[in-house]
């Protein structure tokens, strides 16, 4: 089954329940009543062979540098210890540890690009959502006892909120364009597997034939189909696939384009209508984390990343 239709997973914002990790798991609510009266085992920290790291300027090892920021043994064993912890038995060691080395590079390359964009989370600030945990645990020492359950210290887990309250300011400015009006498309499209389909299909809709019967009878995407290929209104970063809402932008309204080639199969767009109109808030969830990726990803290939495990 197809769907070429708009991002389709939330943005987490919770901020006391996201590691620092972009992307990462989320730690146990410290409200959770259960887990402050029967906390779970705590796991043993695991270890790494460490021949050979290299070591930063206060003579830690480390096991990863970001345009020369170091990640030092330490973090990275503590992450894993609570990712474990976490995750249980979703990940074997060795894919665990690589998904956590990859998530702290990851987190590092945010840090930094949003620092060049003077995006920063000022202490009062940090201080302030700290005191709102403790608050939401209820008292100093439930706290401290939900840090220690979740093997985090003090440190550790104000770094972990910095990291958080960082990626959610970054979206923010990221999508700080989408109040008010905004441009925004309505289109449909066809998905077959071969271009000599989409081709075929070009022709007879050049022959008079309607571009929504066409989508009923011929195209993979189920989520679209029965509805004549219909995608909606969308901006320019909504689709899963990007190449489609090109095509729709660069058309005049009743205009076909086509096919477009991707790792579904190809695809005829037609745009039917424009229109500047609102983006309803649960839209400007996927939008911001579409524009978080594509912010992220020059970032992260144009960095000098050292890998030492």
């Amino acid at each position: 089954m197809s769907d070429c239709r708009k991002w389709s997973y939330p943005l987490t914002i919770v901020l006391i329940l996201l590691l620092a990790a972009c992307g990462g798991s989320p730690t146990p609510d410290p409200l959770d009543p259960a887990l402050l009266q029967n906390p779970p085992a705590t796991q043993p920290i695991p270890t790494v062979v460490a021949n050979a790291l290299p070591t930063d300027a206060q003579g830690e090892q480390i096991v990863a540098t970001v345009n020369g920021q170091a990640i030092t043994l330490t973090t990275f064993e503590r992450e894993v210890a609570r990712r474990q912890q976490v995750m249980a038995e979703a990940a074997s060691p060795a894919t665990l540890r690589a998904e956590v080395l990859d998530q702290l590079i990851e987190q590092e390359v945010t840090r930094q690009g949003a620092a060049a964009r003077n995006i920063t989370i000022s202490d009062e600030i940090l201080q302030a959502e700290l005191q709102v945990n403790v608050e939401l645990a209820g008292s100093q020492s439930a706290w401290e006892q939900w840090l220690t359950t979740n093997l985090y210290t003090q440190e550790e887990f104000a770094e972990s909120l910095r990291s958080t309250l960082i990626n959610n300011l970054v979206r923010d400015v990221l999508t700080a364009d989408l109040e008010g009006n905004v441009r925004q498309v309505h289109a449909r499209h066809i998905l077959v597997r071969t271009q000599a389909e989409a081709q075929d299909a070009m022709a007879r809709i050049s022959a008079g034939e309607d571009f929504a019967a066409l989508a009923v009878s011929l195209s993979m995407d189920e989520m679209t189909r029965q509805n004549g290929g219909d995608l909606g209104w969308f901006t320019q970063e909504e689709l899963l696939v990007p190449e489609l809402a090109q095509v729709a932008f660069s058309l005049q309204p009743g205009q076909v384009g086509g096919p477009v080639g991707t790792t579904l199969g190809y695809h005829l767009v037609q745009t039917i209508e424009f229109e500047d109109r609102p983006v309803d808030p649960d839209r400007r969830v996927y939008i911001a984390q579409a524009r978080f990726e594509n912010w992220l990803r020059p970032l992260y290939e144009n960095a000098v990343i050292e890998r030492y495990l």
